[in-house]
């Protein structure tokens, strides 16, 4: 570039030259002269790592850092973006979607996505995914509210710091009407798949799976589109699409069902796909208010199963009702006043063993046998 074509930046504004002048804001300097608050800036110096290197040192770095090195180059924030899912998450201590209505407008504030962070290459392929989710009205969240408004839904993020809790709302539409607000979801999700949450609420809305495949092109998706949580608590499942969000889109440590989550044969269904083959996504579930049957059904499974592996190692009941229990073939059985303790083999891998204890009480309101069990792999 010559001499004359040449921009300087200093505090904020920018000088440039042009036939001998130099102008700050469209105004002349005479002589050739810069003003004389401008400094000559020191070369900067540029160092390059392998990237190993440098992953090795954002492997210790909190959230927070990372973002701070992403913001100051365009090499760490391809590096950062590349490893993203070796990389700290940002933590929050809660994650719950509420319906506009009822929403205290006046003592909360939406948190506005400003439009440099959903800014992204559209590739046509994903364009034309986007309009025709568009044109087939397809919603970003489930629920099961049929009646009130839900056009918008409110997502609820809590961080907790020094015993004081902040709260931040962002609003999204339920029927996106553009591209730019399909970019906005987008954006929204992807920063929810790369957080990791203490408790995670599933009430009234839920993110539909159909829109998460509309969003994303899992062919180019350096990360895992699935929400990670310490517990989670769900107290329905809906339909075939909500059951399909807890399979491929949810990762928890501790999952609670509530009794509407498990009714009906679709539901019992994906329930024990997930017990059975949910090992490496659930460490712990519990069930609660459900029927004898489910207990009676994965008391069968793991007593007769040829492969068990990846069965969920601690299972745990509140609150079952009916009678019938099925103990299966237990061993080493105790049995004290109102509780039994009992180990279960496999019978296929009698190496493979199960704890189960069992507690029956009495529901004082009506009479009826309330029954606590829980089972876990030995």
């Amino acid at each position: 570039m010559s001499e004359d074509r040449k921009i300087i930046e200093y505090d904020g504004v920018k000088y440039y030259k042009k036939e001998s002048q130099c102008y700050q804001k469209m105004t002349p300097r005479q002589n050739g002269e810069l003003p004389a608050d401008i400094k000559r800036a020191k070369k900067c110096v540029k160092i390059y790592l392998p990237q190993e290197n440098l992953l090795d040192v954002f492997k210790f770095l909190d959230f927070s850092q990372l973002l701070s090195f992403q913001y100051s180059s365009f090499y760490f924030k391809n590096i950062i973006v590349k490893y993203e899912k070796e990389l700290a998450r940002k933590k929050f201590a809660k994650l719950k979607f509420r319906p506009i209505y009822g929403f205290e407008l006046a003592k909360h504030k939406f948190v506005e996505i400003q439009p440099h962070l959903y800014d992204f290459e559209l590739s046509k392929q994903l364009e034309q995914k986007w309009i025709r989710g568009i044109e087939e009205q397809i919603p970003t969240f489930l629920t099961t509210i049929q009646y009130g408004n839900t056009n918008a839904i409110v997502c609820e993020l809590q961080q907790n710091y020094r015993g004081k809790k902040a709260l931040y709302h962002i609003k999204l539409p339920n029927l996106p009407k553009n591209l730019e607000l399909m970019a906005i979801a987008r954006y929204l999700f992807k920063l929810l798949f790369n957080c990791a949450f203490e408790h995670f609420e599933i009430d009234m809305f839920l993110i539909n799976p159909q829109m998460i495949d509309l969003l994303f092109d899992e062919a180019t998706t350096n990360f895992p589109l699935q929400i990670h949580s310490q517990k989670t608590e769900l107290e329905y499942i809906w339909n075939t699409d909500s059951s399909n969000f807890i399979w491929k889109h949810l990762f928890s440590n501790q999952l609670k069902f509530d009794r509407f989550a498990c009714c009906g044969k679709e539901n019992m269904a994906v329930l024990l796909k997930i017990l059975t083959q949910g090992g490496n996504k659930f460490l712990s579930l519990t069930f609660d208010k459900v029927h004898t049957n489910l207990y009676n059904l994965i008391i069968k499974h793991l007593e007769t199963s040829k492969d068990i592996t990846k069965t969920v190692k601690e299972i745990k009941f509140e609150n079952m009702f009916e009678l019938r229990i099925l103990n299966g073939r237990p061993q080493n059985i105790i049995v004290l006043y109102k509780e039994q303790y009992f180990e279960l083999v496999n019978k296929h891998n009698p190496k493979i063993k199960f704890f189960v204890y069992i507690e029956e009480d009495e529901d004082e309101e009506s009479d009826r046998v309330i029954i606590d069990a829980e089972i876990e792999r030995i």
